[in-house]
Formats: structure tokens, C-alpha cells, sequence
């Protein structure tokens, strides 16, 4: 294809015609300054073939600033010994105009633009303006101003006609047909392979998923049968065992023995109740000695503790609230089972409606008891809180809580600070005046010798002499004055709201305080023993069991004499044994909920005790009052310890007597018993249970013929072995069929690639002897081949990527010429970063091409092109 003339009139920059005719076959050279408009001739040459004349979206080719502008393009050209005259007008009046063989043959509007891109190799948009993808063959030999170094994307949407110049050339099937051939395989085995793994899917993967279900079920029906037979004898031996026990009934002798066993334990049950309480008053008198004994200890302690005070207090905190969510669990599940065992003894209380009077009797003698201890322990906490009121009262009226004591401190260590500060900066003035001579500073009379700190400015009288100013010189000392006021003035307030006069006084009401709210405590943990729950609950429990007491009597004077006769017994086993199961339970939530108040009530005791000051502590140690305390405690220990000690001796002979009867062994025997029935009655119910089951079964498999099912899976497995073995088959025949056309397409592309590989050596041995640049699959250039190493092409630098864009492009050129294609190579600005060396390489080049190809070169460093041997021709700016 050879370009002849260039025709341009009301296009951008160009209000008037320009003719640019006389265009040589080979290289035309043009030139101009920046904006002179060269690449408002390349943009026109683009716009003639490839935008549609009908569009709106070209604006920008009009004129600025003109309205109703015609932008025209005319275009004379030659190509396979026929001539072309385009004419083609955009916006206003917008036309298209191809005349072929001066006349011959006259194509307009969408005809000719078809023609022309079917001639070219490009495609046309459908609407609005041309995009890089359609531009085919133009878009890769058209170069625009700074596009030189993109050549994957060029090529890329040229490569189909690229890739039919090359089947053209090397005679190698046509690339539809084998692709179609080599995509029906592909699919045909994808239908059949997976081509990650080349595992079996679909068809395949469902017929080797039916033949595993139908093996699945055969071995299932095979089992089944085996286990039929295995399932006949099993029922047959049920039988007779079930007919043998239940003419023996072994179980009816072990409920027989349990009954009584269950009888004597409920005799025992009374004795133990009666020791539990004494065991209670045990445990409560051992609190209260351990309580007192901890005290005197802590008294004793006291001093060599006094190091470990701060660390102690933290970790008791700790443990205290560590604890709080234990002890509301244990009191959730002691109320829980509290009533769980009133609830059991309702109902023993109902079935032992004819309980015996001695029983009513031993009864009210401990209600008679438990009552005479409340009363006990009432009149021992109203005395506790008549106390602890009135060391609450002196607590309130002396507090100083500790972060008002930290203050105080901190107060007093800052005001000395400041102090020293003022002292170490502040103007010294000495003086000593003679006998009968006298000064004043600032109205104060001085005489005889002394020293004066002065922080401010002073006056300084001497009579006879004259007056001094002397103004202190520390720059800090005005603020160190207004902040050493400041901190007075908050000392002197906060003296004032606590009430004292000086540190001193209120280390010692601190100290005091600590000493009342440690006795508190300890009255506090001591209220505690004998009213764990509270003064109300305490007062609630004796008025309950006075209440409790009243109907026991109401009862005792209703019932009729003894007569000796034993009460019915058949529900009374199954209710003591429910109500004993519950107590057992909620003795055991007393005992966790009483552990976890008691470590509670330590542990908070621990932290309260180690808090304080160690300075105030110490004074709180050598008070008269603290050692009239520890003499009080000596004695209430010594108290306590006899009561504990007499406790002690009434549980050990009340233990006794209760190990005498061996409960335990009864309890054993009840639960021996007990459960040697129910295994038995357990075990003929399980041999009557499991002869239904297998007698159903049994039916259940008679009825769906398991020897049929057997023989039908058997023959379903042979079918779909042979089905499976049919795809088997054929998978492996396409994979094999697929590799022999993968190798064969290799080939095919590799010698589809050397004709462009040819024209690809013969221009880069211009620029890069030795180098070798490879193809992919796609005929596009990805690598750069020198010596032993390989670089991609998106690695190498700017300038080396358009220079080989532009070879590639001569080569591509050169295989569409030998195939028959138009051809003109457009280079708008190229080379621009080409350093002198490689340009003298391209040039080479550039001159080798244009002996084949058309090129219109537009630049501006004509100089540099001088050597071209070729007229340069001049665009002016206009």
C-alpha cells in the first residue's frame, strides 16, 4: 500500500488546506517544531480509515472554537495495481466517498468504511468512536506519539490477522479447523477427566459412583443375610434364659432383704441427725477458736508482718473477689437443694403419718436444744451490734479515708520541695551593722548581724546612706513564688476540711480509725459465725423452729399411745431413700457454700486487716488500747478453747455409739440389695425387649427378601463393571488422542512461527547480534534471549522496549507484504529515547524497511535524521 497524497481542510489545527502530495514509495521524512502539526496529520490518517463517518464523538477533530466546522480528510493511495481515492467529511454534512480505479468502481457511506477495513484488517465500531481493540492491523503499523513501546497490546488485537498472513505462508492447516478438532477432543475428554487431576467426572464419575453404590448395597445384602442366620439362633437362646428367670424371679428375694436393710438404716438416720447438730455446734465452736487464734496470732505478727503489709493486702483483695462468684454458686445450688429435700420430707412426712411417739418426742428434744442455742446466739450478736455502734459512731466521727492522708503527704512533701527550691534560687543578703546603727528592708527594721532570703524585690533603707533596690535575679522565682502559694493554699484547705492542724494529728486519727475499723471487722467476722445469714435470718430461724416446735407438740398430744406395732412399710423405703439422696446433696451444698463463705469471710478479713499505713500501724501497735484488746481476746481464747475441748468430747462419745451400729454397712447392704434387683429385672426386661426386636426383625427381613435383593445387586454389579469399563475406555483413548494433538499443535506453531521468527532475527541483528527474541503461543514477542540469560520484555528499560516494538513492527510488516496485506508503517515522534548509538542500529533499520514498505516518519529533531538519504519535507505550524 502506498500513500501518494494527503488532503486536509477544516481539521484541528488545520482551518485552511493543507496538501501533503508527491509522497515517495519509500521512507518520507517529515519535520517541524512542536505543535507545527504533525501529529494532526497522523491523527487524520486514522481518523479517515478508521472512525465511522456518521459518529458524533469526534468534536475534537473540528477546529477549536469553531461551530458547524467540516473536518475533511483525502486520501490517494494505490494497492495490488488498483487506486484508491478516499473522501471522507466528519460532524457537519458528515459523508464517505471511496472511488476505485479513478472512477471505476464508486463506494459509499457504510460500504466503502466496510470495504476498507476488510481491505486493512480492521473492524469498525458500532457505535461512537474507534477503540484500540478493533484497530487490527492499523493500530499495530500506525505508531502514535509515545506509543512505540507497547507492542503486546497492538499485536495482540492484530494477532488473528497476523496469525492467517503466517498460515498463508507456511501452508499449515488452517488454524479454525485444527483448533475446532483440538477443542472437540478438550471438551469431549473435560466431559470425561478432570483436568487438575485427570480424576473421572460426570458421566464417568457417575457411573463409577453407581457401580460403588451397587457394591455397596450386594455387600450389604450379604451382611445382612449373615446376620439373619447369626439373629435365628440369638432369639432362640432369649427365649429359654427369659422363660428360666421368669419362673426363678431372683429379684423378688434381693427387694425382700433391701426392705429390711431400708429399715434398719432409718433407725440409724435418727441417731445421725442428732450427731450432725452437735458436730454443727462442734464446727461453730471451731470457728470462733480459729477465729481467736488467728487474732492473737496477727497480734503477735504484727510487727514482723509489717515489711509484707502492701503485697499481702493485694493478693488477699484478690482472693476475695475471686470468690464472690463461687460463693453465689454454692448459695444457688443450697437453695436449690434445700428444696429439693423440704420437697422429700413432705413426703416422708406423709407416709409416716403413723411414726411413733418417741420419735415425735426426740424431735421436740432437739428443736428444745437447737432453740436454747439461737436464743444463745442472739443474745450474743445484740451484744455484738451494741458494741460494733459504738465503735461505728467513733469510726465516723474520727474517718480519714486514705487517699485524704496520701494527699496530706503528698501535699507536705511538695510545699517542702517547693521550699528548698525557693531557698536554693533565692538572693541571700547577709548584713551586719555596727552598734547603734539601724536599717529597714521594706519598712522591718534590722540591727546587729543576720541573713534574709529574699524572693521578690525588695527596699533596702540605710539612714544617711540612701535607699536600695534589690530585685532578686533566679528567672524561675516569680513562678516558683506563684506556685509555691498555690501549694500552700491547697495544703492549708485540705488541714482545714480534715479538721487537724498539722500531719501529725491526722497520721494519729488515721491510725486510730484503722484500729476501730479492724475491730469492727473482727466483730464483724464473729456476727458472722453465729449469723452467717443476718440478725433477721438468725431471729427468723429461732422463730421458725419455736413454729416448728408447736405442731410437733400439737401432734404428740393427738397421737394415741404406743402400741409397739410397726408402721406400713411399702412406700416408706423408696421416700427415706429419696430423702436421704437429697440430704446427702444438700449437706454437701452446706458444706461447699460454708467453705466458700469461710474462705470469704478470711479472706476479706486478711485484706482489711493488712491495709493501712505501716507508720500509723506501728502507733496503732503501741497503744494502750490495742493491748487492753489483745489481754480481752486472751481471755475470750481460753473461754472459747474450754467450750471447743467439751464440744469435742461429746462428738467423739456420740461417734462412737453411731460406729458401733456400722451404718455404713447397712447403707451397703441396702445398696447391694438394691441394685442386685434391678440388675436382675433390669436384665429380664432387656431379654424380653431384645425378643420383640429380633422377633421383628426377623419378620421385617422375611418380608423384603434378602436372598432375592442379594442376587439382583450381584447382577447390577456386573452391569455397571461393564458400563464403567466402556467409560474407562474411552477416557483413556481421548487422553491419548489429546496428547498426540497437543505435540502436533506444538509443531504446527513452531513452524508457524518461523517465518516471523526469520524477519524477527533479520532486524534485531541490527541492535542486538547474538540475541534472540521468543514467541509465545499467541506470535507475540515475550522475552529478550542474549547470551546465557533471558530478560521479559516489561523488565527492560523504557527506550529498548520501543526499539523493539518498532522492529517487531517492521517484521510484522514484511510477513504481511509477502502474504499479500497493505502495508504502511506510521512513526508519530519515535525513537525519542534512543541514545546516538542505538540510533545509528535503528536507522539501519528504519532504511532496510523502507526498501518494502512505505513509512511516514513525523519528528522534530530533524537533525538527528539528516543521514537518512531522503529529502526532508516541512510542516509549518499554521
Amino acid at each position: 500500500m502506498k500513500l501518494s497524497r494527503i488532503a486536509l481542510e477544516e481539521f484541528r489545527k488545520f482551518r485552511q488546506p493543507m496538501v501533503l502530495d508527491g509522497l515517495q514509495d519509500g521512507l518520507n521524512l517529515f519535520v517541524g517544531a512542536n505543535e507545527a502539526g504533525k501529529s494532526t496529520v497522523a491523527s487524520a490518517i486514522r481518523a479517515a480509515f478508521l472512525e465511522r463517518y456518521s459518529t458524533s464523538k469526534v468534536a475534537d477533530l473540528a477546529p477549536r472554537g469553531e461551530s458547524g466546522a467540516r473536518p475533511t480528510v483525502e486520501l490517494a493511495f494505490t494497492h495490488a495495481d488498483h487506486s484508491y481515492v478516499l473522501k471522507k467529511q466528519f460532524l457537519s454534512r458528515a459523508r464517505c466517498e471511496l472511488l476505485i480505479d479513478d472512477g471505476a468502481q464508486r463506494l459509499d457511506g457504510e460500504e466503502a468504511e466496510n470495504a476498507l477495513a476488510a481491505l486493512l484488517g480492521f473492524e469498525l465500531p458500532g457505535r461512537g468512536q474507534s477503540k484500540p481493540d478493533l484497530a487490527g492491523i492499523p493500530g499495530l503499523l500506525w505508531i502514535q506519539q509515545g506509543d512505540g513501546h507497547n507492542l503486546q497490546e497492538a499485536a495482540g488485537h492484530a494477532g488473528p490477522h497476523l496469525r492467517e498472513a503466517l498460515t498463508q505462508l507456511s501452508g499449515e492447516l488452517a488454524a479454525s479447523d485444527g483448533d475446532r478438532l483440538f477443542e472437540r477432543v478438550s471438551s469431549e475428554r473435560a466431559a470425561l477427566l478432570d483436568a487438575r487431576n485427570g480424576r473421572p467426572k460426570g458421566a464417568y464419575k457417575d457411573a463409577e459412583d453407581a457401580l460403588a453404590r451397587a457394591i455397596a448395597e450386594r455387600d450389604d445384602c450379604a451382611q445382612a443375610m449373615a446376620q439373619l442366620n447369626t439373629d435365628v439362633d440369638r432369639l432362640a437362646e432369649l427365649r429359654r434364659e427369659h422363660e428360666r428367670a421368669q419362673t426363678d424371679q431372683p429379684w423378688k428375694d434381693f427387694e425382700t432383704r433391701a426392705v429390711e436393710a431400708r429399715a434398719r438404716l432409718a433407725a440409724l438416720a435418727k441417731e445421725r441427725e442428732a450427731f450432725e447438730g452437735l458436730r454443727r455446734e462442734q464446727s461453730q465452736a471451731a470457728q470462733t477458736l480459729t477465729l481467736l487464734q488467728d487474732q492473737v496470732r496477727r497480734d503477735q505478727q504484727d510487727e514482723s508482718d509489717y515489711q509484707t503489709l502492701v503485697q499481702e493486702a493485694q493478693a488477699a483483695r484478690g482472693r476475695v473477689e475471686a470468690a464472690q462468684a463461687p460463693l453465689a454458686r454454692a448459695r444457688d445450688q443450697r437453695e436449690i437443694h434445700v428444696a429439693a429435700v423440704d420437697a422429700a420430707r413432705l413426703r416422708v412426712a406423709a407416709v409416716q403419718a403413723v411414726a411413733d411417739r418417741g420419735d415425735l418426742e426426740r424431735q421436740l428434744a432437739q428443736l428444745n436444744a437447737e432453740v436454747q442455742r439461737l436464743d444463745d446466739a442472739l443474745k450474743a450478736v445484740t451484744t455484738l451490734i451494741e458494741q460494733g455502734s459504738t465503735l461505728k459512731a467513733e469510726a465516723l466521727r474520727i474517718e480519714i479515708a486514705d487517699a485524704d492522708i496520701d494527699a496530706l503527704r503528698k501535699s507536705e512533701r511538695e510545699l517542702a520541695n517547693l521550699q528548698l527550691r525557693q531557698q536554693a534560687i533565692a538572693t541571700r543578703l547577709s548584713y551586719q551593722l555596727e552598734a547603734g546603727q539601724a536599717a529597714t528592708l521594706d519598712g522591718r527594721p534590722l540591727a546587729g548581724a543576720d541573713q534574709v532570703l529574699l524572693t521578690s524585690a525588695a527596699e533596702l533603707d540605710l539612714p544617711g546612706v540612701g535607699r536600695f533596690r534589690i530585685e532578686p535575679g533566679g528567672q524561675d522565682l516569680p513562678a516558683l513564688q506563684r506556685e509555691l502559694a498555690g501549694v500552700q493554699a491547697a495544703w492549708a484547705a485540705l488541714l482545714e476540711r480534715l479538721g487537724v492542724t498539722a500531719l501529725a494529728d491526722a497520721e494519729q486519727r488515721h491510725a486510730r480509725f484503722t484500729a476501730l475499723q479492724r475491730e469492727l471487722d473482727g466483730m464483724r467476722k464473729t456476727l458472722a459465725i453465729h449469723a452467717p445469714k443476718g440478725v433477721d435470718v438468725l431471729r427468723g430461724q429461732r422463730d421458725d423452729a419455736l413454729a416448728r416446735r408447736v405442731p410437733l407438740q400439737e401432734r404428740l398430744a393427738k397421737l394415741p399411745p404406743m402400741t409397739g406395732t410397726a408402721p406400713d412399710q411399702d412406700d416408706l423405703p423408696a421416700a427415706v431413700q429419696a430423702l436421704r439422696e437429697a440430704e446427702a446433696v444438700a449437706t454437701q451444698a452446706d458444706a461447699s457454700l460454708a467453705a466458700a463463705q469461710r474462705a470469704l469471710d478470711a479472706d476479706s478479713a486478711r485484706a482489711q486487716l493488712l491495709e493501712g499505713q505501716a507508720a500509723a500501724r506501728r502507733a496503732e501497735l503501741q497503744s494502750p488500747e490495742r493491748a487492753a484488746q489483745r489481754q480481752a481476746r486472751a481471755g475470750r481464747l481460753a473461754e472459747v478453747r474450754s467450750g471447743h475441748d467439751e464440744l469435742e468430747r461429746r462428738v467423739r462419745e456420740a461417734q462412737g455409739a453411731l460406729a458401733a451400729h456400722r451404718p455404713e454397712l447397712v447403707e451397703q447392704d441396702v445398696q447391694r440389695y438394691e441394685k442386685s434387683a434391678a440388675i436382675e429385672r433390669e436384665a429380664q426386661h432387656k431379654r424380653h425387649g431384645e425378643i420383640l426386636q429380633l422377633q421383628g426383625k426377623l419378620d421385617q427381613a422375611g418380608a423384603q427378601g434378602l436372598g432375592e435383593r442379594l442376587s439382583e445387586s450381584a447382577a447390577a454389579c456386573e452391569r455397571l463393571v461393564r458400563r464403567r469399563d466402556d467409560f474407562t475406555r474411552r477416557a483413556a483413548a481421548l487422553e491419548l488422542l489429546l496428547t498426540l494433538l497437543t505435540d502436533k499443535r506444538a509443531a504446527a506453531t513452531q513452524r508457524l512461527q518461523a517465518p516471523l521468527a526469520r524477519r524477527l532475527n533479520h532486524y534485531l541483528a541490527l541492535l542486538f547480534p547474538e540475541a534472540a527474541l521468543r514467541l509465545d503461543d499467541a506470535l507475540l514477542p515475550t522475552a529478550l534471549r542474549r547470551g546465557d540469560g533471558e530478560d521479559l520484555l516489561e523488565a527492560l528499560s523504557f527506550g529498548t522496549r520501543e526499539q523493539l516494538g518498532i522492529l517487531a513492527r517492521f517484521a510484522y510488516a514484511d510477513l504481511l507484504r509477502e502474504a499479500g496485506r497493505p502495508t504502511l508503517l506510521v512513526l508519530d515522534d519515535a525513537l525519542v529515547h534512543t541514545d546516538d548509538a542505538r540510533r545509528d542500529f535503528m536507522k539501519r533499520a528504519l532504511f532496510d524497511a523502507a526498501t518494502r514498505h512505505q513509512i511516514l516518519m513525523f519528528t522534530c529533531h530533524g537533525d538527528a535524521w539528516r543521514d537518512m538519504g531522503v529529502e526532508q519535507r516541512r510542516i509549518g505550524g499554521s
